[in-house]
């Protein structure tokens, strides 16, 4: 087979993805974000049920996994990783930029409290996804080595990663952020 898409540098997209992201933010605006005073005070104000954030998030992050996934076993898995790559750093710009915008430096603290502590296993997770995906790809378009027992294991673990994410984003994470929008 012919190779018709090169595979791509994703931390160069990610860092792309970043910089668009603070320079839409900067002169496109917020808009009706959620990052404004009064949609703090409604997150502030309620009380999350750990149990049906559960089952939200696992929808919610369980769907794009599974395209991801399914994206590897394609010809689009290299723009789907770049993509991903891009948008990632895309949302980390313009969220730092329009809880800066919004708040000044005391929106910095909406950072943490908004990706703690979740990110710490959502963002090794997901470079191990984007790098799964390609890793698939090259092995099954690109004829190169593929260790299925290699292949298993990176997959089992980025899973169990992204699950244990997501049970901190369902019990731990309203915690901290109910915590800093009290002194917010």
């Amino acid at each position: 087979m012919k190779r018709w898409v090169r595979k791509p540098k994703l931390l160069p997209l990610c860092g792309i993805g970043f910089f668009v992201g603070i320079l839409l933010c900067l002169f496109c605006g917020q808009g009706d974000g959620c990052l404004r005073p009064e949609s703090l005070l409604q997150v502030q104000a309620r009380t999350e049920d750990g149990g049906k954030l559960l089952f939200s998030l696992l929808f919610i992050r369980g769907k794009w996994i599974v395209l991801l996934l399914l994206a590897a076993t394609t010809y689009l898995a290299p723009i789907c990783c770049g993509m991903t790559a891009t948008w990632m750093g895309w949302s980390l710009g313009a969220f730092l930029t329009m809880a800066l915008r919004q708040y000044h430096l005391k929106g910095v603290l909406l950072l943490p409290a908004a990706l703690l502590p979740q990110w710490l296993f959502y963002a090794p997770a997901t470079w191990l996804l984007l790098k799964w995906c390609m890793s698939l790809y090259e092995g099954i378009y690109l004829k190169q080595k593929l260790s299925k027992k290699a292949c298993l294991a990176s997959l089992f673990l980025l899973l169990a990663m992204m699950g244990m994410g997501i049970y901190l984003e369902s019990f731990w994470n309203p915690k901290i952020l109910h915590g800093i929008l009290e002194r917010f």
